[in-house]
């Protein structure tokens, strides 16, 4: 039975519904392999099938939501493959997203990765949780996407970012030691590309999503059947 979802005031309808879904998903609230049942995410939304068909359309592709055979629309369910295939892309757009930031962005904007940082540190450690790390995550390499100034670019992150951040709501999706490392890691790569060195900013960033990688893998093969 799909929980109860709660609808988000939005300007343009299928945003809203697809924020819901993805939410719900995100939480847990909607586990993977758990079909979409359109009429009652219509009931639960109180919108038509229209919008939740197209929400769920914009979902899949995310990579959040796939169509099953005899099954139509389920939550997707994390896999080795899908790991690498996401990370392998991840690397190769967040190195692009890294020199063109070093080369092209402002101060302007680079701007709100500052505003990030200082978020973290003025959350008190208590308060700190992996989730909301990761959402800072997300926020600040999206942040680093938007200072590349390549909108093809920011929109190939766009179609990852939901499934990244699946991938840091894992057990062990961020670092042990994640209320030290994050922010240190993050400002040091901000502090290379505000330098303009493309060099070490794109070393860092390698390094950055390798250690993320890696972490991913062992997690995945800790949840393979003996």
């Amino acid at each position: 039975m799909t929980p109860a979802l709660e609808r988000r005031e939005r300007r343009v309808l299928t945003d809203d519904v697809a924020d819901s879904i993805r939410e719900a998903i995100l939480s847990g609230r909607i586990q993977g392999g758990e079909r979409l049942i359109e009429d009652e995410l219509a009931e639960s939304l109180k919108v038509s099938r229209g919008p939740i068909r197209a929400a769920i359309f914009r979902l899949q592709q995310e990579g959040l939501v796939v169509h099953e055979t005899h099954r139509g629309a389920t939550v997707a369910r994390v896999s080795a493959e899908d790991a690498e295939e996401i990370y392998t892309l991840r690397r190769a757009l967040e190195r692009l997203a890294t020199e063109n930031a070093c080369l092209k962005a402002t101060q302007a904007d680079l701007a709100p990765l500052d505003a990030i940082l200082l978020l973290f540190q003025s959350v008190p450690r208590a308060s700190m949780t992996r989730r909301r790390v990761a959402e800072l995550d997300i926020d600040f390499h999206d942040a680093l996407f938007r200072a590349a100034h390549h909108g093809r670019l920011y929109r190939a992150w766009e179609a990852l970012r939901s499934q990244i951040f699946v991938f840091l709501l894992l057990r062990d999706g961020l670092p042990d030691d994640y209320l030290t490392s994050w922010y240190r890691d993050h400002a040091d790569l901000l502090q290379k590309v505000r330098e303009g060195d493309v060099v070490k900013a794109v070393t860092a960033i390698d390094e950055h999503i390798q250690g993320a990688y890696a972490r991913l893998k062992e997690h995945l093969q800790q949840d393979v059947p003996a």
